[in-house]
């Protein structure tokens, strides 16, 4: 839209010149008479010169890049394979293609009722809302879930087809893992999808768990530091509110989960550690303080740093 809106613009400002250069032209034809021609003329050949001029250049420039990149550099640089096979499992070129989609991948088979779950799960949505705005989504959601059927109806036979043999090859890829005892896995810093032992991943985990600065807890501290977070929350009252301490709490944490992905672009292809803390007790109130915090203390740089140069002034690093 903006674009459009911008064309409109400049049509507009290039009639409004053309009109003006017109009104100029016969301005200037009635004062210089029969000598005006002769005075265009020379404008003209002027004009035409400085532009041939400037085109020749621009050829030349154009020419000039052509060459310097005519001959690419060659490189060593390898790329890895979409998956990585670090077990001894052998996969059928369909089962290989169909991990090569990614961990990410929606396989197209659904369940047989899927349109019905779909509309009880949009009803209950729908009672949530307004009573006044009930029955005008009812009616958008029924015509959507009618498109639905009919969509599926078309497509029954092609899908039919395509999800069985997505499901099949899916199965048989569970099975090859589960007899070999092997999982797949995500690797780090790409989109490849890497398979190994279940045995290996273990020991890759626990052998970062033991080389770093960790200490090992006797039992689950979860409830401990949830009934310390809700005392602390209660005294803050002059920050929280009485009435919004729920929500900065989470009223069922757990303990932290890690899981690891694989760099195989590292020697041993060690594991980076990611930790889900949405389940844990403090998260809802940490997202909380930095958002006041943040709002209270800005902070010159956006990442504290400004440059390699700063931080090796900081570190007293000669340069």
């Amino acid at each position: 839209m903006r674009i459009k809106e911008e064309l409109k613009f400049l049509h507009k400002k290039k009639e409004m010149l053309n009109r003006e250069l017109y009104r100029r032209h016969l301005q200037v034809a009635q004062e210089w008479g029969r000598w005006w021609n002769v005075v265009h003329e020379s404008i003209l050949q002027k004009i035409n010169t400085e532009m041939e001029r400037k085109y020749k250049i621009m050829d030349e420039k154009i020419k000039r890049l052509i060459q310097n990149h005519a001959h690419k550099p060659k490189t060593d640089i390898s790329f890895y394979p979409r998956v990585v096979n670090n077990t001894n499992i052998k996969f059928s070129d369909e089962e290989i293609e169909l991990i090569n989609k990614g961990l990410k991948c929606n396989l197209g088979s659904k369940q047989k009722q899927w349109i019905n779950n779909l509309a009880m799960e949009a009803e209950m949505a729908i009672m949530l809302l307004p009573p006044g705005e009930q029955d005008y989504i009812r009616h958008h959601v029924a015509k959507n879930i009618t498109r639905l059927y009919q969509q599926q109806g078309q497509q029954a036979t092609y899908r039919n087809t395509k999800e069985k043999r997505e499901d099949k090859t899916a199965k048989q890829i569970k099975d090859k893992l589960k007899k070999n005892k092997a999982i797949i896995s995500k690797v780090d810093k790409g989109n490849s999808t890497v398979i190994l032992y279940s045995d290996d991943y273990i020991h890759k985990v626990n052998e970062f768990i033991s080389c770093g600065n960790f200490t090992t807890a006797n039992a689950n501290i979860t409830e401990t530091l949830q009934k310390e977070l809700r005392d602390t929350i209660n005294e803050c009252r002059s920050v929280i509110q009485k009435s919004d301490k729920w929500k900065f709490m989470n009223l069922n944490p757990t303990a932290l989960t890690m899981r690891g992905l694989i760099k195989v672009h590292k020697e041993g292809a060690p594991i980076r550690p990611v930790v889900n803390w949405r389940n844990a007790p403090g998260y809802k109130l940490a997202q909380m303080l930095v958002k006041v915090l943040s709002s209270h203390t800005p902070l010159p740089f956006t990442y504290n740093v400004k440059n390699t140069v700063q931080l090796m002034d900081d570190l007293g690093i000669p340069q």
